[in-house]
């Protein structure tokens, strides 16, 4: 009896390796809403763009829901509703568009750490939902964004800046370095400055952070801020 139970389970599972149809009646209508908040600072995020996505089962890997067509955009206080007519054997998701262009080009808009809930199936930023009822499902992404900060040094002695894992070079420097999708933390932006030893080795010298001074405000699209250094 237990091998015969194996046996039939092996068999759904190589069924499934190549596609498992669902076996809802198709023209089902589905309704589905929800809140969409930031995971920062608990404000209600609009505008962010929301679709239904079709998808098969078992397809060697974890599924990427197609987009139907439905969609729509969080209003003011970040709320979302939308419904669909399923087809037969597709199984379907709601998904957020991390990026900024509703063709997923453009910049990454929206993250999500480890610590939120995820989909089993299809991982964060997609839930599966269940055709033929009212489904509810929050997202609490976390906010990227591109800081845009004009760097001025003025012989400052020092031979390079590090700034976000990249590196500038030159004593007398004034140039707009560009952090595209950069999610802020509480510590800031941290730049540090670099001397080369006569061994050829970077030492440490000074570290900076630019820091937001009020990060429950509504970020723009583009963060601006002008650092000065004179030694």
């Amino acid at each position: 009896m237990r091998f015969a139970l194996l046996f039939v389970t092996s068999i759904f599972c190589l069924t499934c390796l190549v596609a498992c149809e669902n076996n809802a009646p198709a023209d089902q209508l589905t309704v589905v809403n929800g809140t969409v908040t930031s995971a920062d600072t608990g404000r209600p995020l609009a505008g962010v763009l929301m679709t239904i996505g079709a998808f098969q089962r078992g397809l060697l890997g974890r599924p990427y829901p197609v987009p139907t067509g439905d969609s729509a955009r969080t209003n003011a206080q970040g709320k979302y509703e939308l419904g669909f007519r399923n087809k037969k054997g597709l199984y379907y998701a709601i998904t957020l568009a991390r990026y900024s262009k509703a063709d997923y080009s453009g910049a990454l808009r929206y993250t999500f750490d480890d610590k939120q809930p995820a989909d089993q199936l299809l991982g964060a930023g997609s839930w599966e939902v269940t055709v033929g009822k009212t489904n509810t499902v929050d997202f609490k992404p976390s906010e990227l964004r591109t800081v845009a900060v004009r760097i001025r040094n003025r012989n400052t002695g020092y031979q390079r800046l590090d700034v976000d894992y990249r590196t500038l070079r030159g004593n007398k420097l004034d140039t707009l370095a560009y952090l595209r999708s950069f999610y802020l933390p509480a510590a800031g932006v941290k730049y540090r400055y670099y001397n080369v030893n006569a061994a050829g080795q970077l030492t440490k010298d000074t570290l900076m952070a630019l820091v937001v001074q009020n990060p429950a405000a509504p970020a723009p699209d583009t963060l601006r801020a002008t650092l000065t250094f004179v030694r």
